[in-house]
């Protein structure tokens, strides 16, 4: 580790910006996400931000902006990131540009992001700066995470509830480099290397492999259809060594990290870490065996779905060898329940042709969403017996928890767990809408749980409710949860019904941790004229 000088708390002094000149857009925004301007404004897919906003997003919600000058930021959960300056032009378009015209300056005031920079800094490094409360970042030309912590980086993957997260700025660079000034000193940063600066004032620590909060995958996708175009690549998670021969740090105390290490054909000396179909930490230096994966609940719904049913909804444990997931950790195919003519038939289940959209996690509960669309997905019943589904105008929503033991579950007591995630509902006429609003009730003494729904889907509001029984009262699994929707109403017209199952999942952020941190739900729901199905997949935690 090299040493530096020691580093004193600088507190950013935040000016009073007004609504300025379009910075960029909104490639994709997930759950609570808007612009602190005057007045404020929720922001959606496509909406421009402008110099002088606040982009603020909500737990379990999620932004990527496209900037003018190409650059794309990928903004996490519960975050505040200020466009405290941002000038461009483009020189294709307007010869007259020269570099000094640019200008990116930004404030990370909460949480953070990923960034693939873009033309502004790569001709003058002056041009690009982040502020933070421990000091300035400045790049030269680069793709780099930064997450800022105060005693709210609880969503961390692979930290178990309740665990503490030193406060500070944490660093990692995938590509380029990165410098960071403190009063002090300043550092560089370059491919697969790391860095905390703590806010007790200790000087900035450089780190052998990535910290936990920088690794929740989610957060590193730039793909407004939730497709990677650039991810960490686990491989840079040992730091590599300066060159001897390289220059040294401003304070003269030991080399900067510049340039790549000699190749060597040993062993890396420290653990290369990576990530599991969880989101949590694991070491895959080489040479090691990656941890068996236990079995895995999984939820789902589609309807119509065999020769009369119109809805359905059906959740199994799946062994290790059962369940097939892409490179991404999305449920391409598995094993389950499906409805027959007199009794339900057990069925393998393939996506085939048609495509994961809509793809979800939540690094605190550690549940995986999505649907397959379009196409057809493979569907063959236990005899050989080909019941394959079409899904040109419906899809078939999953949900999966993580890999291992089934929680243990509680005897007595009552929880309400709050929604951090879910699927877009689909309909049987082609339509995608918004699931507006779902609760869930647990009563772990009578064995009961009860789930509600507000969805908005083709110009018509559908609310249900409904209740149902834990496993050990229906002879399923503990963990295991079936209901049926009796409320069922479509723009105040009742009459509907419809199904819901799922499970309860560890791990989660949980006040009681006698409770299972998180629920996995899938729903379909029909209308009283029996004429439309509606399905989807939520995620509940926090009880």
């Amino acid at each position: 580790m090299n040493k530096y000088s020691t580093l004193t708390l600088v507190l950013l002094t935040l000016p009073v910006t007004t609504f300025g000149q379009e910075a960029g857009s909104v490639l994709f925004a997930k759950g609570e996400v808007s612009a602190e301007r005057e007045p404020p404004v929720a922001l959606q897919k496509g909406d421009n931000v402008f110099e002088g906003d606040t982009v603020v997003t909500g737990a379990a919600s999620r932004a990527q902006l496209l900037m003018l000058d190409g650059a794309k930021v990928a903004i996490r959960p519960s975050s505040r990131l200020r466009i405290d300056e941002y000038a461009y032009t483009d020189p294709a378009t307007d010869a007259t540009v020269t570099a000094t015209d640019d200008k990116s300056a930004m404030s990370l005031l909460k949480g953070g992001f990923r960034t693939i920079t873009g033309a502004i800094g790569k001709e003058d490094n002056a041009e690009y700066e982040v502020r933070t409360a421990v000091g300035v970042l400045g790049i030269r030309g680069t793709d780099y995470s930064a997450v800022f912590c105060r005693g709210d980086c609880t969503w961390v993957p692979g930290i178990a509830a309740g665990a503490s997260i030193e406060d500070g700025l944490y660093l990692g660079v995938v590509d380029g480099r990165i410098a960071f000034t403190t009063p002090q000193t300043t550092i560089e940063l370059g491919p697969g290397e790391y860095a905390f600066i703590p806010l007790t004032g200790s000087a900035p620590e450089l780190l052998d492999e990535p910290p936990a909060v920088l690794l929740d995958d989610n957060d590193l996708l730039f793909d407004a259809d939730g497709n990677s175009t650039r991810g960490f690549d686990a491989t840079l998670g040992q730091r590599r060594k300066p060159d001897a021969s390289a220059p040294q740090s401003d304070d003269g105390s030991e080399p900067r990290p510049d340039g790549d290490a000699p190749e060597s054909s040993e062993a890396p000396r420290q653990p290369v870490i990576g990530t599991d179909a969880d989101g949590s930490t694991i070491d895959i230096t080489p040479g090691n065996t990656p941890p068996p994966q236990g079995p895995r609940s999984i939820s789902y719904s589609t309807g119509p779905l065999g020769a009369v049913t119109l809805v359905w909804s059906s959740t199994t444990d799946n062994a290790a060898d059962e369940l097939f997931v892409d490179a991404g950790n999305n449920v391409t195919g598995f094993q389950g329940s499906y409805p027959g003519r007199t009794l339900p038939s057990s069925a393998t289940y393939d996506i085939g042709t048609s495509t994961n959209v809509e793809t979800g996690f939540d690094s605190m509960t550690v549940l995986r969403w999505g649907r397959w669309s379009g196409g057809t997905a493979s569907i063959t019943l236990v005899d050989g017996t080909d019941v394959s589904q079409s899904l040109a105008n419906q899809s078939l929503h999953w949900i999966s928890g993580g890999a291992g033991a089934a929680p243990v579950m509680p005897v007595t007591g009552t929880a309400n767990y709050a929604l951090v995630g879910a699927t877009p509902p689909t309909d049987t006429r082609g339509n995608t809408g918004v699931l507006g609003n779902a609760t869930f009730f647990a009563d772990f003494t009578n064995l009961i749980v009860d789930s509600t729904l507000a969805i908005d889907i083709n110009g018509m509001m559908w609310t249900a409710s409904g209740s149902g029984n834990l496993g050990a009262a229906i002879q399923l699994p503990a963990h295991l949860f079936a209901g049926n929707y009796s409320d069922v109403t479509v723009d105040g017209i009742g009459g509907g019904n419809g199904v819901f199952s799922g499970f309860f999942s560890e791990p989660g952020n949980t006040s009681d941790p006698a409770f299972p941190g998180g629920v996995g739900l899938t729903y379909s729901l029909q209308d009283a004229q029996g004429t439309t199905t509606v399905s989807g997949a939520a995620a509940f935690g926090n009880p």
